[in-house]
């Protein structure tokens, strides 16, 4: 959900590549290869009556030490650190360790009052997080809600499922003990004081001097060109759904050794997320490794496409549609490009270069939207792992896209 509100805007779970400048020498083999910040700020409102995704917060941590339970530790060059949020003024970083057999949770700060939907806020934290653990490497991920790279100020009416939780069987994920079928969306809906927008995230990375190895959006609607565009300069990867992510998230103790390594396996990622949401029972869900190195060269290429083609509006309605929403916001890029009708070699320039954006996709055949009183099953028959705001008409989405960076670059 592209404007990472503050759950997706919030959710930070940080993995940055650090090369250190030191010229001593140090032991391959135990220097920190990669730290792993999992950032999980409030989603619920200033009172805690509505505690967000605090609940299923604590569900995605449980995951995470399965895994690292199943891997028997972390080793030696690996170190997992979370900021988890309690309340909207109580907040904890602590460093996750693995003790005869267990994961035990080491307090390192307590934060009262700390602005987490803030880009200086996010800094504070990733600069403890360096001062902390310093490593090779960085990783974050993000958990909330999410609405892409829209604005949160540009909400007027926020669209989301407030009737309560429905429980149906138990998983195969025995971190999940029970089958939920609402949603996430980015930050908080509950309250859009805890929520970021997109470009704050990205100044709070640079701020700090640091480049993630990837960023995982726990969060809805974060797989689209704005956002991998926006994040171009402080993350190689954006590893994110084109869609809605059920509600308890991520499957992170079948992902867990794959994310938590000095190399990353990414197709592994995404095939541990599609077996997961295949057999759920809501069987629906879509991820995607985003190579954000080569969103430029994407840019210059639509730059062109921009400007020799227009949409005829007649094929409006025979763009796929990848979301929810009463007027689509995020439709599949790829899909979009066809419809505006380029020359051949113009789209075979397009389609190779999208080759080297998307490092790995993958889809169920339907995908599942819960944003009003009744679910929606959207059927896939265009998906290239993106998505693209360019022919929205969307209230919220007219209100800004053309402010956005990549709009810019691209026409």
């Amino acid at each position: 959900m592209k404007k990472i509100i503050l759950t997706l805007h919030l959710l930070l779970f940080i993995a940055v590549g650090l090369t250190s400048c030191s010229d001593d020498a140090y032991d391959a083999e135990k220097v920190t290869q990669q730290t792993l910040l999992v950032y999980m700020p409030w989603t619920g409102n200033a009172s805690s009556s509505n505690s967000g995704l605090y609940p299923y917060f604590l569900n995605n941590i449980d995951s995470m030490e399965a895994g690292i339970k199943a891997a028997k530790g972390l080793g030696t060059t690996r170190r997992v650190l979370v900021l988890l949020s309690k309340s909207a003024t109580n907040s904890q970083l602590f460093e996750i360790k693995y003790e005869n057999g267990s994961c035990t949770h080491h307090p390192i700060k307590d934060y009262t009052n700390l602005d987490f939907s803030s880009s200086a806020g996010i800094t504070e934290v990733l600069n403890e997080v360096k001062t902390q653990a310093q490593a090779l490497n960085y990783a974050l991920v993000i958990g909330g809600h999410g609405t892409g790279w829209t604005m949160k100020e540009d909400w007027q009416s926020y669209p989301h499922n407030a009737k309560k939780r429905h429980v149906y069987g138990k998983t195969s994920d025995s971190a999940y003990p029970f089958r939920f079928t609402d949603t996430r969306f980015m930050g908080s809906v509950a309250d859009p004081n805890y929520s970021i927008n997109i470009p704050d995230i990205a100044s709070a990375i640079a701020a700090t001097g640091l480049k993630m190895q990837y960023i995982l959006f726990d969060d809805c609607y974060m797989a689209n060109a704005e956002v991998a565009y926006e994040l171009r300069n402080v993350t190689n990867y954006l590893i994110a759904s084109t869609s809605e992510v059920i509600i308890i998230g991520m499957p992170y103790a079948s992902m867990w050794s794959n994310l938590s390594s000095a190399t990353p396996g990414y197709s592994a990622i995404v095939s541990a997320f599609h077996n997961f949401y295949s057999k759920y029972t809501v069987p629906c869900g879509a991820l995607s490794v985003i190579d954000c190195r080569e969103m430029e060269t994407l840019a210059g290429i639509m730059k062109e496409i921009n400007a020799g083609y227009t949409l005829d509006e007649t094929l409006r309605d025979s763009i796929q549609v990848l979301d929810g929403f009463n007027q689509p916001i995020f439709y599949d890029m790829t899909s979009y490009v066809k419809n505006l009708k380029p020359s051949t070699s113009l789209l075979s320039k397009y389609t190779t270069q999208m080759g080297k954006v998307i490092k790995s996709t993958q889809s169920t055949e339907t995908l599942y939207s819960n944003l009003y009183n009744s679910p929606v099953y959207i059927t896939v028959k265009s998906y290239s792992g993106i998505t693209i705001s360019d022919p929205s008409n969307n209230t919220a989405a007219l209100k800004s896209k053309e402010k956005t960076n990549w709009w810019k670059a691209t026409h």
